[in-house]
């Protein structure tokens, strides 16, 4: 789902893995009621844009965390919540007289909601070319099961 700048009243894509609802009222507060894009919130963390999909055993992140060492960030599972944080720190110094500045640098986090239990053990996370992605094996489900009903 990438994020950026958007038409004002223009719908937000949701789906299973939006975290709290903290974020939507941080989005109806930037878009409604300050008319801010949400890419430009002035919030301390900025979001990576992040793929998310599902494959017959899996559920699959892919995160664009460009210039940013596998040391400066951090990848956690907790109770069905996937946390990516760290920070993307400014490679050069000195001063610069901008044309655009697009490249968003600072503490970034991300928190997703896992639609379906996954095997914790499984959590596997690999970084190459500026992309992350993080592999999760889905639990099996317990198939539909009925039983009788006794009397006492």
């Amino acid at each position: 789902m990438a994020e950026g700048p958007r038409r004002p009243n223009a719908p937000r894509p949701s789906g299973p893995t939006t975290p709290h609802i903290a974020d939507e009222l941080e989005v109806y507060f930037n878009d409604y009621v300050r008319g801010s894009p949400v890419g430009f919130v002035s919030t301390p963390k900025w979001r990576p844009a992040t793929d998310v999909y599902e494959t017959d055993d899996s559920f699959v992140f892919v995160m664009d965390i460009a210039g940013v060492e596998p040391g400066e960030f951090s990848v956690s599972l907790d109770a069905g919540m996937l946390t990516v944080s760290g920070e993307r720190k400014e490679r050069a110094s000195g001063r610069r007289d901008y044309h655009a500045m697009e490249v968003q640098v600072g503490p970034f986090e991300r928190t997703f909601r896992l639609p379906k239990p996954v095997d914790a053990a499984s959590l596997k996370a690999t970084y190459d070319l500026g992309f992350l992605e993080i592999r999760l094996a889905k639990l099996p489900v317990a198939p539909a099961r009925a039983v009788g009903v006794v009397r006492k």
